[in-house]
């Protein structure tokens, strides 16, 4: 194996912990109407919102609208955002702290995530990252391009020049880390919300 030189990071369930209930139970007590055991497939089923939203190919305004049709509510802007922000448990100290000490040592940080215009703009406010941190932010509302989708990585490695041999994928998803692998990055299946500073620990020595 080559020397790890770029380390590549999704972000929820990696850098920021999530929980897609607190999400789903904020929505049910503004007035959506949907069990909370189909939510998120409903939302994924109807029309494709989800994956149109996360690639950038429906405004915020948009989906707030399709979603109030959706489940049959009349949310305003700014509760909805906080209702869909909901799933996002803040961002740790020690993964701040993680980030910043592997950049003094000397590694190149990037970020490729499934992610959409409010939560962008969540995190970024969140997490107040100085301009320096990452190399590169890889959006998938920014890109047009989400994974586990092969084109999705192509993008990063022809726009990065990185060397996937030379470079850690982490990602919460299995199905995104197998894919990963097979574009030959050196990948790490972090499970959802897990210990990403022991994960990276031997990086850090």
């Amino acid at each position: 194996m080559k020397k790890i030189k770029n380390i590549l990071f999704d972000l929820g369930g990696v850098i920021f912990p999530l929980s897609f209930q607190a999400t789903i139970d904020a929505f049910l007590k503004n007035g959506a109407t949907c069990s909370d055991n189909n939510f998120f497939q409903k939302l994924c089923s109807d029309a494709n919102l989800e994956h149109l939203f996360e690639t950038g190919r429906c405004t915020a305004a948009e989906y707030r609208r399709e979603f109030n049709k959706i489940f049959e509510c009349n949310i305003d802007d700014n509760t909805f955002d906080s209702c869909w922000n909901a799933m996002i448990l803040g961002y740790p100290d020690i993964n701040n702290t993680l980030l910043h000490n592997l950049k003094s040592k000397g590694y190149n940080l990037y970020i490729l995530s499934n992610i959409n215009e409010i939560h962008v703009q969540y995190v970024e406010q969140l997490a107040q990252w100085p301009k320096d941190l990452f190399v590169k932010k890889y959006y998938s509302n920014e890109i047009h391009l989400a994974k586990p989708h092969k084109e999705c990585y192509e993008y990063v490695i022809n726009d990065s020049k990185i060397d996937p041999q030379e470079t850690l994928y982490i990602d919460d998803r299995a199905d995104n880390a197998e894919t990963g692998r097979k574009m030959g990055f050196n990948t790490i299946n972090l499970p959802q919300n897990g210990d990403l500073y022991k994960e990276l620990l031997f990086l850090t020595k």
